[in-house]
């Protein structure tokens, strides 16, 4: 129960950010309106003049003139911040003008899904090293809709924390949008940064909070003048979120906590690969109250659990993380994502599925083994994978959901012009 009040005061706080209180902050323009003292001092040094001999009269009056638009009259001219925002640090960042250019260290999918494609011509830099690699669908798909990503500098890895700090001082941002780890491994060259003008913006949507992600989302709204689309999103994230909650809080105790693997399948079936504990899909296993096998197993948060641990938990439900890591089609890595068919997915399923050393599973007795992308988490639209784990889960309460029809629907309203055909969430079948 303590999860459902989790997820549901993540829910509360989501609301109270939609509803405005997002912390963003506008100035009104300067010289709307002269403060009441100076307003005072001008009426006085008004009928001050007055009484001066008219020989004086003119000389006076720009005196009182002068002297009414004091210190205080001079202070309601001038211009305050235009803006400010908090990010996902807690820090307010104040703008003096609306910004123009970003360098994009991470989260360039939901930069595209807030901005539209023609916010690409405001990024002067993104983290390209690597990123075809590490997510191949998405490279190749985004690069088929908007080519000119090609042509963007780098300023480092896709999966590098450390940036360049000296590039990143050569193209002179406005703006350089960052994640949470990286403003930890970021720490000298974040000074140089803001001490060179640069707004250094911490955006989260790792941790796989609903108050994050809307935070994170209304942020970049109001940076890309796109208030109307990121509202658009944080509510479809809002009312996912608080569906799941809401239907979770009813069900009984006895059904919950139903043992939950899931492993990143990027290794191939031959290797366990990676687990996680309190982010990605781990988070999302503890957000629907089910008891997610990592916990408190791994050190970093991430890691491969024990073959002999996985055999003695004897989960009821596996999960596979899949996605295209590289262009190479002679391992027997899990695909998923963008560019994968249905039938390639079932097949690379069907190579865990077969693993001789887990045939006792419950979950592999029962047909209880489904496949996710990993590639689609961290993204604006990732709430669409806790309404499908609660399907997973809890069957027969999530059964009018279909969060992979949502998670298409969305990618085609918001990216139009990329072609959105993939494999997202699939569930195994003989």
């Amino acid at each position: 129960m303590k999860k459902i009040v989790s997820i549901l005061t993540a829910a509360a706080l989501g609301a109270a950010i939609l509803a405005g209180c997002t912390s963003i902050q506008s100035t009104p323009a300067a010289g709307s309106a002269q403060p009441a003292a100076a307003q005072e001092t001008k009426e006085e040094a008004a009928e001050e003049a007055a009484e001066v001999s008219a020989a004086q009269s003119e000389e006076a009056a720009e005196t009182a003139e002068t002297e009414a638009k004091g210190p205080e009259a001079e202070g309601s001219e001038a211009e305050g911040p235009l803006f400010t925002i908090t990010d996902i640090q807690d820090r307010e960042i104040s703008f003096d003008k609306e910004p123009e250019t970003f360098v994009v260290a991470n989260y360039i999918f939901n930069f595209l899904l807030v901005g539209g494609k023609d916010s690409l011509g405001q990024v002067v830099g993104m983290t390209q090293d690597g990123w075809e690699d590490t997510r191949y669908g998405e490279y190749h798909a985004l690069l088929d809709a908007y080519p000119e990503i090609a042509d963007i500098p780098s300023i480092g890895g896709y999966h590098d924390n450390v940036l360049d700090r000296e590039r990143i001082l050569e193209l002179e941002p406005d703006v350089l949008l960052i994640n949470r780890s990286q403003y930890t491994d970021n720490e000298t060259s974040i000074p140089v940064w803001e001490a060179a003008g640069i707004r250094v913006v911490v955006l989260d949507y790792h941790k796989m909070l609903m108050a994050n992600d809307i935070l994170s989302t209304t942020i970049l709204g109001r940076l890309l003048h796109k208030e109307d689309i990121a509202a658009e999103l944080c509510k479809a994230c809002e009312n996912g979120y608080e569906t799941v909650a809401e239907r979770i809080a009813g069900i009984p105790e006895e059904e919950k906590n139903k043992k939950v693997y899931v492993e990143l399948g990027n290794l191939g079936a031959g290797t366990i690969g990676n687990s996680y504990d309190g982010m990605l899909w781990g988070a999302i296993v503890d957000n629907i109250g089910a008891f997610n096998m990592a916990k408190d197993k791994l050190a970093e948060g991430y890691g491969p659990l024990d073959m002999e641990y996985i055999l003695e938990t004897n989960p009821d439900i596996v999960i596979i993380g899949g996605s295209i890591w590289a262009d190479d089609t002679e391992n027997d890595q899990m695909r998923m994502g963008l560019m994968v068919s249905e039938d390639e997915a079932q097949e690379r399923l069907k190579n865990f599925v077969d693993r001789d050393w887990w045939q006792g599973l419950d979950a592999i007795k029962n047909g209880r083994i489904y496949a996710v992308d990993h590639g689609s988490l961290r993204n604006a639209l990732d709430y669409t994978f806790t309404e499908y784990f609660a399907k997973i889960v809890y069957p027969e309460y999530f059964e009018d959901l279909d969060p992979q029809a949502e998670y298409d629907a969305l990618l085609r309203k918001y990216l139009p012009e990329m072609t959105a055909d993939g494999t997202f969430m699939m569930e195994y079948k003989p």
